[in-house]
């Protein structure tokens, strides 16, 4: 997942926190969760206008309109900040890529089927574009890698049985080959999307390069799948 390994400032650190570890509130009852929502609300957005070095407690409670005490009785650093907004969006995303990915794609055409699955996962990423901060990379240890990793695990898992259905006569081998090839593209498709800023700053149509790799996958399993 994303390189949570950023060293954090003094005024971070849980032992300089109000409010020792052992009494962290854990969100209860509708006033809570949403405090706890705001906070992981506010944290996206700042992520998402100057990555992972823009969060830090008290710029956090200034945009959310509360006190750093506040953050503090939900969440003991930056750290954990980070990964609770993490595993929010591992959650949300493992739930959506299942749910393109199981879609009934029976009687249709290779590039439709890769419309029909891809599409719903793109516009995701996009929706959430704190989300390509945490996804920069997944080298880190701790609870955000192990999320990251879990839905890395399932989105293949889901190709392969996408693959299955499409093909029924392939053999594992070839399944778990051509998955691994499809999730490899997505995967760099996400890196488009990543670089948006920085390509249409260029001068580049990410919508057509990410049309180009979709136009890839489509021809990739014309390939391997339409002689079978």
């Amino acid at each position: 997942m994303s390189k949570n390994s950023h060293r954090q400032s003094p005024g971070n650190k849980t032992a300089n926190s109000p409010i020792s570890e052992k009494s962290r509130r854990s969100p209860s009852g509708e006033r809570g969760l949403r405090r706890r929502d705001l906070i992981l609300d506010t944290a996206a957005d700042l992520l998402a206008e100057g990555g992972p070095e823009a969060i830090n407690t008290n710029a956090l409670a200034e945009r959310a309109g509360i006190s750093v005490g506040s953050v503090y009785q939900y969440f003991s650093n930056k750290e954990a900040i980070l990964t609770a907004l993490g595993e929010r969006y591992m959650q949300q995303l493992g739930s959506n890529t299942v749910a393109a990915l199981q879609q009934d794609v029976s009687g249709l055409d290779f590039a439709t089927i890769i419309d029909r699955v891809i599409d719903p996962m793109i516009a995701f990423e996009r929706k959430y574009p704190a989300f390509r901060h945490l996804n920069a990379g997944q080298s880190e240890e701790g609870t955000l890698a192990q999320a990251t990793q879990k839905v890395d695990r399932e989105i293949l898992a889901t190709i392969y049985d996408l693959v299955i259905r499409i093909s029924p006569d392939l053999n594992p081998i070839q399944s778990w080959q051509i998955a691994r090839m499809m999730k490899a593209l997505y995967k760099g498709m996400s890196y488009l999307i990543q670089q948006e800023k920085e390509i249409t700053k260029d001068g580049g149509d990410i919508d057509n390069m990410i049309s180009d790799m979709k136009r890839m996958m489509a021809d990739y399993l014309e390939h391997h799948l339409d002689c079978l």
